[in-house]
């Protein structure tokens, strides 16, 4: 029963289901972008030619370094309380009008724009990656650790900005401000310090990667069921969700914990042998019987990040009816 909750989410890798909570991949291979990455309206998501499969094309960039952006709900906020730890992705330059990419760095940029349209208030942290990608040399992949944990003023290796000065944080602002904060992603195809000639860019980019950490939240309807469902440890990809129901105090020797997929529920009270209140909609992707402690595998796969999904713990008695506890809500992160 271990690897139902397994075998259910490789099924969902193939239907296009997901959602986002601080943790992302973008690879456009159903037309999908859901970081809501763009340049300008003249972006084309392609359905072959990526790294592999779909991409994001930008084919006629004017300027004199690119910039993505993505500032949708899956994205942003505190950084820090998701755990973020990663944002990486795959970039090709396939032509510009001077030269080969040679002396143009990749970087990332961290915005926290405090909600106004205008500039002048915002406050960035930045972290200036390798030589971008260059021409005809195909797919280069990029990865930045984000240390969204890190107390510092400012993480070694980063730095922070506003429209002042592009190299140093405002007074009273550090690193903590910005990654509790994050409105707006950017991925740069230079310096963010620096300024190169005007000229026309032909880019893409595939698999965008942003890894947070997975949430479990505990929730009790009408607060009338046990509260022995406990989870511990985070739903997250490459590694096992794990459980326990608490046996000792009711006295029973079986332990239940029920998957949906279709979401939580309240107000339910089933009977016919169910005692309490049904907090997952009954269309239960799997259930797993153990004694106490319980344990999911989740597939290596980020294209599971932000899948939202129900669980129940519930334990069952001598005679064999069923004592319904809290439920867990989980977001798989990375």
């Amino acid at each position: 029963m271990k690897h139902f909750l397994s075998i259910a989410l490789m099924t969902l890798l193939g239907t296009g289901v997901a959602s986002a909570q601080m943790a992302t991949f973008d690879n456009f291979n159903s037309g999908l972008n859901n970081g809501g990455w763009s340049y300008n309206p003249g972006d084309i998501i392609r359905s072959s030619g990526g790294n592999p499969g779909g991409w994001l094309h930008q084919p006629s960039a004017d300027t004199f370094g690119p910039i993505f952006v993505a500032s949708k709900p899956a994205l942003v906020g505190d950084w820090r309380a998701a755990g973020v730890d990663k944002l990486g992705f795959d970039a090709i330059l396939n032509n510009i009008n001077f030269g080969n990419g040679a002396g143009f760095e990749m970087s990332i940029l961290l915005r926290d724009t405090k909600g106004t349209p205008g500039v002048n208030d915002d406050d960035y942290a930045y972290f200036v990656g390798p030589n971008i990608p260059l021409v005809g040399a195909g797919w280069k992949s990029f990865d930045f650790a984000i240390p969204s944990q890190d107390t510092s003023a400012v993480p070694n290796g980063w730095q922070g900005g506003w429209s002042g000065d592009i190299e140093n944080f405002r007074p009273g602002i550090t690193w903590n401000d910005v990654i509790t904060s994050v409105d707006r992603v950017e991925i740069h195809w230079l310096n963010p310090a620096f300024f190169a000639i005007f000229q026309q860019w032909n880019i893409g980019l595939d698999n965008i990667e942003v890894r947070g950490d997975g949430l479990a939240t505990m929730r009790n309807g009408g607060g009338g069921n046990p509260t022995g469902f406990v989870s511990t440890s985070n739903p997250n990809t490459g590694s096992a969700w794990t459980s326990t129901v608490d046996l000792m105090t009711p006295g029973h020797l079986l332990s239940v914990v029920a998957i949906s997929l279709d979401g939580p529920n309240q107000g339910v009270f089933p009977g016919n042998g169910f005692v309490g209140e049904l907090l997952v909609k009954a269309n239960f992707m799997t259930i797993d019987i153990q004694s106490g402690v319980h344990s999911f595998p989740v597939p290596n796969s980020p294209t599971l990040y932000g899948l939202e999904f129900s669980t129940q713990g519930a334990t069952v008695d001598g005679g064999g009816s069923i004592h319904l506890n809290n439920a867990i809500d989980l977001i798989i992160g990375g």
